[in-house]
């Protein structure tokens, strides 16, 4: 594992990096030569990744107060990219579901979104990099998928005007839309998407590379894959309560593994 002797200007700091998307993240931009600060709450895995990549750990619940102030204060210290992709989800109806849960999608997905790119805001270099890991499901209604599509939408918002406002100091914001990608996500809800048809997924390597190589190119918002992008495309110019019909048909394919609702992170 390495020190906190390194390159600020060639250091990126993933959250949720210990499997998924922000794991695929880890491993490319590791080989892109960069000092990886890998951000998780699960120590053995984020272990597990720095053996392979030789990355630094953090392990922190970004939901703790403390725990967020201390990755706010190591992007203050210096990364040039910051990849915001720490996340969960609930499945099922509205009133059933923990508000509690509700509201932490809410955090993890807007907030702390929102002051990790503060921080970076006002300490990245010129050139530097915002990645925020966002969702088809934040473009339109998201029926049963209520409080992750809302915290999604917000999070393609606050993405697009920070692409616009920091965009004179040299950093480059990019919002990823992505589709159905294979993680744990959908196990850890506790349903099952495997109803859903096979041409909508995607590998979270094939997400993490679309999305650093829209990032390079600039781009305020990249749709993973031809389909994605299609679906977002739709989604967007459809009249309202067509998309709405259209987002909840699809939902409907995704069914709880048991009669109760569930977190996951």
């Amino acid at each position: 594992m390495r020190s906190a002797n390194h390159d600020r200007a060639r250091t990126a700091l993933v959250t949720g990096a210990g499997s998924g998307i922000g794991a695929s993240f880890a491993h490319a931009l590791a080989r892109q030569g960069r000092h990886v600060i890998a951000v998780g709450r699960n120590r053995a895995r984020l272990e597990a990744l720095a053996r392979e990549i030789d990355a630094e750990v953090l392990v922190a619940d970004l939901l703790d107060e403390h725990d967020l102030g201390v990755v706010e204060q190591r992007v203050r210290d210096g990364v040039d990219i910051l990849v915001n992709n720490a996340g969960y989800t609930t499945y099922g109806s509205f009133p059933e579901l923990e508000v509690e849960h509700e509201l932490g999608q809410l955090i993890l997905h807007a907030a702390v979104p929102l002051r990790l790119c503060h921080a970076a805001a006002g300490s990245m270099p010129s050139g530097g990099r915002i990645i925020n890991i966002a969702s088809l499901a934040g473009i339109a209604a998201a029926p049963r998928l209520a409080a992750y599509g809302a915290s999604k939408a917000a999070l393609i918002s606050l993405s697009e005007s920070l692409h616009h406002e920091l965009r004179p100091a040299g950093i480059t914001v990019t919002c990823v839309c992505a589709g159905y990608t294979r993680t744990e996500l959908q196990a850890r809800a506790g349903v099952d998407a495997s109803a859903l048809p096979r041409s909508l997924w995607h590998e979270p390597e094939f997400v993490a590379e679309q999305a650093l190589r829209a990032s390079d190119r600039g781009r305020a918002l990249v749709y993973p894959g031809r389909l994605t992008a299609l679906t977002g495309a739709l989604m967007r110019h459809l009249p309202r309560s067509l998309a709405r019909q259209a987002a909840a048909r699809t939902y409907a394919m995704v069914t709880p593994l048991d009669s109760g609702a569930h977190a996951a992170s």
